[in-house]
């Protein structure tokens, strides 16, 4: 009766862990969108969530407004 019990909780374990895999296996993943490194914090955006911002003729991204207002006080002060 052991037997059939650790049997059966092998086979749910196996079960749960090859499920997971088949599924990662199948998942497609969307295309991977150009993204760009916000200059003030960091961040990854991409280019369709970007503020773009023009310094000097040069293109820049920003997460937001906030980091944009940020970078131009800094090129102020330079």
């Amino acid at each position: 009766m052991k037997f059939l019990i650790w049997a059966l909780l092998a086979y749910l374990v196996y079960r749960m862990f090859a499920g997971k895999t088949a599924q990662k296996i199948t998942k497609q993943e969307p295309a991977a969108a150009e993204t760009f490194q916000d200059p003030v914090c960091g961040v990854y955006i991409a280019e369709a969530d970007a503020v773009v911002g023009r310094m000097e003729g040069e293109r820049y991204h920003f997460c937001s407004m906030d980091c944009l207002k940020k970078f131009e006080e800094m090129q102020q002060r330079q």
